[in-house]
């Protein structure tokens, strides 16, 4: 329990944006497929690589200006590794599975 609770409060420091990024790419592929667009999966595509993208930036940005919050939770037991894997890995499929569930849907209901 510690430990999940631990990682939820560094999750917190970037989630917010975290979120945004995932429901912008939401929106994005909503208004594409409402508007009849043909080439939905690649567009998906484009959105897969946008958030990896952004989640490899925010990582970086992260990694640099947070360094001495590393220290709290390296005094605690968890290393950046056992920090960022869970947090990405969460992260990234919410995104996927988000993004795969409104795509389903959006193209079952289009004729």
């Amino acid at each position: 329990m510690k430990l999940i609770r631990l990682i939820l409060t560094f999750y917190k420091s970037f989630a917010f944006i975290s979120f945004l990024i995932t429901f912008i790419c939401l929106g994005l592929i909503t208004g594409f497929i409402l508007v009849g667009g043909s080439k939905g999966i690649s567009f998906i595509q484009i959105l897969f690589w946008f958030k990896l993208s952004t989640l490899a930036m925010t990582v970086y940005t992260m990694n640099t200006n947070k360094k001495n919050e590393f220290y709290y939770f390296r005094n605690l037991g968890l290393s950046k590794l056992k920090l960022w894997i869970p947090i990405i890995s969460f992260d990234f499929l919410f995104f996927l599975i988000t993004i795969t569930i409104l795509a389903s849907n959006l193209y079952e209901t289009l004729p």
